[in-house]
């Protein structure tokens, strides 16, 4: 017979704190009440509390916030989830000013800031394709490394082989004015 550990969660990761990434942790949180909710800083930790800020009153499935006695934490840029894997962390706002992506092994864990042939939105509160420039930046330093990008939505990819101008695309910077 094996000798079976009971698992605990003791942290929910969130790449950012809109309505349709949030909704499942009050859910986690009444099965493991000491789990932490982490986000990225002041912004995220706003959202959390303010369903008129993470979009969710707006929505079919009506407003979410996370409950009052939920321990929220903030993101260190380099953190250890278990004995032999850390976990690094950086700020990519430009859809959210609480964007971040989430380095662990091989994979990058990017919410909306990065989902493959999608471009970015922006144009929510916090959002600033100023900053989505900066943030592709960021990103841009980590191609080289074999990385798998899990999107927030949609399907993963390489990282490798992405081009991630598709991020911030403008069809307008495409436009051919011929002269006749």
């Amino acid at each position: 017979m094996k000798n079976h550990q009971k698992k605990s969660i003791i942290g929910i990761l969130l790449t950012h704190a809109h309505f349709d990434h949030i909704y499942g942790v009050n859910d986690i949180l009444n099965r493991y009440p000491r789990c932490v909710v982490y986000t990225a800083n002041e912004y995220g930790k706003e959202l959390l509390s303010d369903a008129k800020k993470n979009n969710s009153r707006y929505t079919e499935l009506g407003p979410i916030t996370i409950k009052e006695h939920a321990e929220v934490s903030f993101f260190e840029p380099q953190m250890m989830l278990w004995p032999d894997v850390s976990m690094k962390v950086s700020l990519t706002p430009g859809h959210s000013d609480d964007s971040v992506c989430l380095l662990i092994i091989d994979m990058l864990f990017t919410g909306d800031t990065l989902i493959k042939d999608v471009r970015t939105v922006t144009k929510l509160k916090g959002g600033s394709v100023e900053k989505l420039e900066e943030s592709m930046k960021v990103i841009s330093t980590l191609k080289g490394n074999n990385l798998k990008v899990m999107p927030g939505h949609g399907e993963e990819f390489e990282l490798d082989e992405y081009d991630l101008s598709k991020m911030n695309y403008n069809p307008l910077n495409d436009l051919r004015i011929c002269q006749q």
